[in-house]
């Protein structure tokens, strides 16, 4: 299997080869997308968005609005992504909610409900909730594409975890699953063992 290839915006993006093309792994910085538009020779099969925040998420309207891709996300993150309801304010004093919800929201028709258990282009859909209750993400043959469930090789802070001891109880689940590779939304992979230090260190 080749394996995804990252590219590094303000969080990463992957480019995951599958049958007939590729497909993207979150989105990007709502103004990252004329620099990720023109990385894309092809349109992508689909767009797989790991959470709503807006470093993930951001340019999923201007892909669709190009390529009229199917965005697939947890029902969870729904409201976030179509702006029915405002994202948490980021820990900034006075502009925290301002800048968590600069991006353009997307239309519903646009979104694919995934959850656990599904399957996308051959890769299962796995819950990593606790940085964001709806968080997911895809596993195929020991790979995690893991979204922020880790960040480097730590946790996200606590003040932008929606629920921070679910997020720690997420590590574990990291290990369970059998993930050899972890390829997270900030940083580079991290190997099994990296992610067996952390769950010692956090005590899960």
């Amino acid at each position: 299997m080749s394996g995804p290839e990252r590219l590094p915006f303000a969080a990463n993006l992957y480019r995951v080869p599958a049958e007939g093309g590729y497909f993207l792994v979150d989105a990007g910085l709502p103004w990252e997308r004329r620099r990720l538009l023109a990385l894309l020779q092809k349109p992508p099969l689909l767009l797989f968005l790991t959470h709503h925040h807006l470093d993930h998420a951001g340019g999923a309207r201007a892909l669709w609005e190009r390529f009229r891709l199917p965005v697939l996300a947890h029902p969870r993150e729904w409201p976030y992504l179509t702006g029915k309801k405002p994202r948490p304010p980021l820990p900034i004093p006075l502009l925290g909610g301002f800048l968590a919800n600069l991006g353009p929201p997307l239309p519903e028709e646009a979104l694919r409900p995934v959850e656990e258990g599904a399957e996308v282009l051959g890769w299962r859909v796995v819950e990593l909730p606790g940085h964001t209750l709806g968080q997911v993400g895809l596993f195929r043959e020991g790979v995690l594409l893991a979204g922020d469930a880790l960040r480097g090789r730590g946790l996200p802070p606590r003040p932008i975890n929606e629920d921070h001891a679910l997020a720690r109880k997420t590590v574990r689940r990291i290990l369970d699953l059998g993930a050899e590779w972890v390829y997270p939304g900030h940083g580079g992979p991290l190997k099994r063992e990296e992610v067996e230090a952390l769950a010692r260190k956090l005590g899960v």
